[in-house]
């Protein structure tokens, strides 16, 4: 058990420095320490999962890009502030999801093809999380950030995450802006802490 935690923190560690110049291995290096917290995850509170997760998540994702695309439009009119207190709420918000959705393993393979098809400035990475009851495909969108691979959002069996996020997160922003969603998410998070 020491040993896979030490394993995962290195992962975590590691990461940015090894994998920033190559999308597929931001992608490959991601989905590794995913596997190895996932194999950490049982026993483990799911505040001390988030507490783990923050830093491999914070340094693979544009958490701040992520933020202005699940606002839409609204964002341009939005202060500088609720940007800011939107911003923290979505990147905890994200952490908490990968918590919540990798917090068990049975033997779940990521899989990625090195080959990696250019979009414009961004970068496609294609591959596949595989399960016993089937197999996912998950194909990662990444831009550069000041010179470094960031995944912005994640296609699901070819659904975008960032447009389920956006459609789900609209009508909150159109009642009450940036700072009404900040306020949802932070409410929904806490309560989720409390009860699992």
């Amino acid at each position: 058990m020491i040993a896979r935690f030490v394993a995962t923190a290195v992962l975590i560690m590691a990461m940015p420095a090894a994998a920033a110049s190559d999308p597929a291995a931001v992608v490959s290096d991601f989905n590794s320490a995913l596997v190895a917290a996932m194999q950490n995850a049982k026993g483990t509170p799911l505040g001390a999962r988030v507490t783990k997760l923050a830093p491999l998540v914070k340094s693979t994702h544009d958490l701040p890009g992520m933020t202005r695309l699940i606002t839409g439009p609204a964002w341009s009119t939005t202060s500088a502030a609720d940007r800011a207190a939107l911003t923290d709420a979505f990147s905890r918000h994200s952490v908490l999801t990968y918590a919540i959705n990798f917090a068990t393993f049975d033997g779940e393979k990521f899989t990625v093809v090195p080959k990696v098809d250019m979009r414009g400035s961004d970068a496609l990475v294609r591959g596949a999380i595989v399960a016993k009851d089937g197999t996912t495909t998950l194909n990662y969108r990444l831009h550069q950030v000041d010179g470094s691979w960031r995944i912005v959002d994640v296609f699901a069996d070819g659904v975008s995450q960032i447009a389920v996020q956006r459609a789900e997160f609209a009508a909150t922003i159109a009642r009450g802006g940036a700072a009404a969603l900040a306020a949802k998410l932070n409410a929904a998070d806490e309560a989720k802490l409390r009860r699992l």
